[in-house]
């Protein structure tokens, strides 16, 4: 979403989203704003465009058509309308593009298709065992290339490759890949193996993109989507944009302190968020390891059967995470907070039942919400459906992508 600067210089938040402008050299912008505001609300007819990109009727017409005829703009049945002539409504061709997303850790590499509406055409997993970096880009290319083969579509018609790994990329430990990832160019070499564009994104981050495109999140400029995997982050949207920070470690809230000479944690501290709410803290309070465990289904039997070991462990990560909502509203004033991940769907239920109420919060207090959490998407797939969604956002969203790598230099 676009900010303009108030007569005090400071930034406020633009609703309509992102807005155009009619400078004749800010076409490919212009044509952006008019994706974003018709995947945004659905569909919308040329006038409703107009108003709601703020660009000239004419330059609208012109965008419209040629969106059309690269495909991705359709234009529907005209509407009836009570003066002039029927207004045809227009949406995104869900056809009109392509993008693969990866997900993977130490253990395992799952590769994805998807349209622009973010529905899976073909998925491929392998499973894998602490690769190298060199190793990893082979695998990952082949990956790619089989999964477009079987989707059958030409390479020509995807948007990118999103990779979706455990951050912060810099730290490599139990929860990365592999030993060597560090400052690895992941990007450069990848995309060079692949003549496509790919960007990597941490899982927070990529699980929040696709919120944001293709759930709940569009409705919403400033949201926390905290991600429970084998680690804990959020990814942060603040004012339509996905905050990196000034070295990419913006969200790593799973190094909070929450207990005072609590569990030792491997960054160097004791006490942190992700020792109690994470999957491996729930392997660890049952006495499992996690290296078998690439899929967290069977916590579902447990949470079916109401294991007490299980059911005890999952009191106590809702009273930590009750109490981490808390900071996140105070800190960032978000409109909602998501709560998803690689949990099933059921056991993030389960958790979000568990946190209720709520604790008071000075945030909500100022102006009460209509709901403080909602689910996102939780599934053991969700960092590889959030890859694939990152090249649609920054395709549309090229600008936030630039401005974001650039602050990070």
């Amino acid at each position: 979403m676009a900010t303009e600067k108030n007569k005090s210089g400071e930034n406020h938040a633009v609703k309509s989203g992102v807005l155009g402008t009619n400078l004749e050299h800010a076409k490919e912008h212009n044509l952006r704003a008019v994706i974003d505001a018709v995947r945004r609300h659905g569909e919308l007819t040329r006038a409703e465009i107009t108003r709601t990109t703020a660009l000239s009727v004419q330059t609208i017409s012109n965008l419209v058509a040629e969106l059309e005829q690269r495909g991705l703009l359709i234009a529907g049945e005209p509407q009836k309308a009570k003066r002039g002539q029927p207004a045809r409504p227009y949406r995104l061709n869900s056809q009109g593009g392509f993008s693969v997303g990866i997900q993977m850790d130490h253990q395992f590499a799952l590769t994805i298709l998807v349209n622009l509406a973010g529905e899976e055409i073909a998925k491929i997993q392998q499973e894998v065992s602490r690769p190298s970096p060199e190793e990893g880009v082979e695998i990952l290319a082949k990956l790619v290339d089989q999964v477009i083969e079987t989707a059958g579509i030409e390479k020509e018609r995807v948007f990118g490759v999103g990779v979706a790994i455990p951050g912060p990329f810099d730290v490599s430990g139990p929860t990365g890949v592999g030993p060597g990832w560090v400052n690895f160019p992941l990007e450069d070499k990848l995309s060079t193996r692949l003549a496509l564009p790919v960007i990597v994104e941490n899982d927070a981050n990529a699980a929040a993109i696709a919120e944001r495109l293709h759930g709940a999140g569009k409705r919403f400029d400033n949201f926390v989507y905290v991600f429970i995997g084998m680690g804990l982050g959020a990814g942060l949207f603040l004012n339509g944009q996905v905050y990196h920070g000034a070295r990419g470690a913006a969200g790593e809230i799973g190094h909070i302190l929450v207990e005072t000479g609590g569990k030792q944690c491997e960054c160097g501290n004791s006490g942190c968020f992700e020792r109690y709410v994470s999957l491996r803290a729930a392997y660890e309070a049952l006495g499992e390891g996690d290296t078998d465990h690439s899929s967290p289904e069977h916590l579902e039997n447990l949470l079916e059967q109401q294991d007490p070991i299980f059911m005890s462990w999952l009191k106590k990560a809702a009273e930590k995470l009750r109490v981490g909502i808390l900071a996140l509203e105070s800190s960032f004033d978000p409109e909602v907070i998501f709560i998803g991940g690689l949990l099933p769907p059921k056991i993030a239920e389960a958790l979000l039942d568990e946190m209720m109420p709520l604790l008071p919060s000075v945030a909500t207090q100022l102006k009460p919400l209509e709901q403080r959490v909602l689910l996102g998407v939780s599934a053991p797939s969700a960092p590889a459906h959030g890859a694939a969604s990152v090249p649609i956002f920054y395709e549309f969203n090229a600008e936030l992508y630039s401005q974001s790598k650039a602050s990070m230099k």
